[in-house]
């Protein structure tokens, strides 16, 4: 099977653009931008493959061309408030009945599906065989375990929106032979909480929040924790931000966006100024292990 860069690329806003202005109105818009991310694709070379909807399938011979589609796509003006989002992975492609086929596409498809509006999420053998340049314009969210791959993918972010519309993954994940977060457990004064798969938490300073912190920095529904795919996350909705600090003395600081976890730790919810107040909710995330016995997840 040939090598080569698969690309994926998403509209995001259709939805509501038919809602707000009707069948006909929204389905012109959307064909004129994907007509435009074709012609995107085949002036730089490429083949674009497919459309499913409000997407495109399309694959180069190498990463860099691939790339720099993807950031012509995402800094693109386009119409109606549209904008795309995109993933790339290079690897052994199997064309089969004018489609092409293998871990490749899936491994595009999965960090095309994690980009945010405005953003390329790149897989770790793409980004190894960008330019200089293109590699300045990326920073790296970490390695997370992608549905269907064995190994755990190294993945690099760039965004035509603010860092706060970033998609960020904790770089303190959970070590290869764990294979995620089966459930995880909060602590607050002396209170205690438990959320598993598909279920999660909020925190803020409303009592309609599971978790209610009466401080005048915590907004009034300032984070919400989910177990969403065997992994923790935790979005930030405040106005002040929130600090996690991490058993072996790290922080991660979040503002408006979100962040997964592991191991364990503890998040003050308010700006960094304030952690002289000890109102901070301590996590554990407890993990299957390949043996099938559940056990706590270290920090790396």
């Amino acid at each position: 099977m040939p090598n080569a860069c698969v690309l994926i690329s998403d509209i995001t806003g259709s939805t509501g653009l038919y809602e707000k202005s009707g069948n006909q109105f929204a389905l012109e818009q959307v064909s004129k931008v994907l007509a435009r991310m074709r012609q995107m694709v085949e002036q730089a070379g490429g083949k674009c493959v497919k459309s499913q909807g409000d997407d495109i399938l399309a694959f180069f011979e190498s990463s860099e061309i691939a790339f720099q589609v993807a950031w012509s796509m995402i800094q693109e003006n386009w119409p109606q408030g549209l904008s795309v989002h995109s993933g790339t992975y290079f690897g052994e492609i199997l064309n089969h009945e004018n489609d092409i086929y293998g871990s490749a596409v899936n491994t595009a498809a999965r960090l095309c599906a994690l980009a945010k509006p405005g953003e390329i999420m790149v897989g770790d053998l793409s980004y190894d065989d960008l330019s200089p340049d293109s590699k300045s314009k990326l920073q790296m969210l970490g390695e997370i375990q992608l549905r269907g791959k064995v190994d755990r993918t190294r993945v690099y972010s760039c965004s035509a929106m603010s860092l706060t519309e970033q998609t960020v993954i904790s770089p303190l994940l959970a070590p290869k032979r764990l294979l995620g977060a089966e459930f995880a457990e909060f602590k607050l004064a002396g209170q205690h909480w438990q959320i598993a798969e598909g279920q999660s938490l909020t925190v803020g300073r409303i009592p309609e929040c599971d978790i209610t912190i009466d401080q005048s920095w915590v907004s009034r529904k300032h984070a919400v924790f989910t177990i969403v795919g065997s992994q923790l996350e935790i979005k930030d909705h405040s106005s002040y931000g929130s600090v996690i600090e991490m058993t072996d003395g790290s922080e991660i600081l979040l503002h408006r966006r979100g962040t997964l976890l592991s191991g364990t730790g503890s998040v003050f919810f308010g700006p960094k100024s304030k952690m002289q107040s000890p109102d901070r909710v301590s996590f554990t995330v407890h993990g299957q292990g390949l043996d099938g016995a559940v056990m706590p997840l270290p920090p790396n």
